[in-house]
C-alpha cells in the first residue's frame, strides 16, 4: 500500500523562508531587532547616551529608532507581498508580517497624536 498525502494541495509551513522575498523580509526583521535592541541598550545602559525632551535631542538615538521603524515596516510590506503573490509559508515571514503591521500601526498612532 502506497503512502499518499491526505490533502496534496495543502500548503506546507516551514521555519525558514523558501523564496527570495521571504529571505529579504526575514533579513529586515533581523535588522529591526538589532537596531531596536542596540538603541535601548545604549539608552538604558547610560554612558552619556541620554535623550532629552524631544525625539531628536540625541540624533544618534533618534536615527536608530527611525531606522528600526523603517526596517520593520519594509519587512512587513515585503512579507505581505511574499505571502500574497509568491505563496511564502514560513514562520519567520509571518512573524515579519505581524511585527511590520504592529510597528506601522504604532507609528501611525504616534504621528496622529494621542491626547
Amino acid at each position: 500500500m502506497e503512502n499518499k498525502p491526505i490533502n496534496p494541495h495543502r500548503a506546507r509551513f516551514y521555519l525558514l523562508p523558501t523564496t527570495r522575498l521571504g529571505w529579504w523580509a526575514a533579513g529586515l526583521l533581523v535588522a529591526f531587532a538589532a537596531l531596536f535592541v542596540t538603541r535601548f541598550r545604549l539608552h538604558l545602559g547610560g554612558g552619556g547616551w541620554q535623550g532629552g525632551g524631544g525625539f531628536f535631542d540625541n540624533p544618534w538615538l533618534g536615527a536608530q529608532a527611525v531606522g528600526a521603524g523603517v526596517a520593520a515596516v519594509l519587512s512587513g510590506a515585503i512579507a505581505a507581498f511574499a505571502v500574497g503573490f509568491h505563496r511564502e509559508r514560513s514562520l519567520l515571514v509571518f512573524l515579519a508580517l505581524i511585527v511590520g503591521l504592529f510597528v506601522a500601526a504604532f507609528s501611525l498612532g504616534e504621528i496622529a497624536g494621542h491626547d
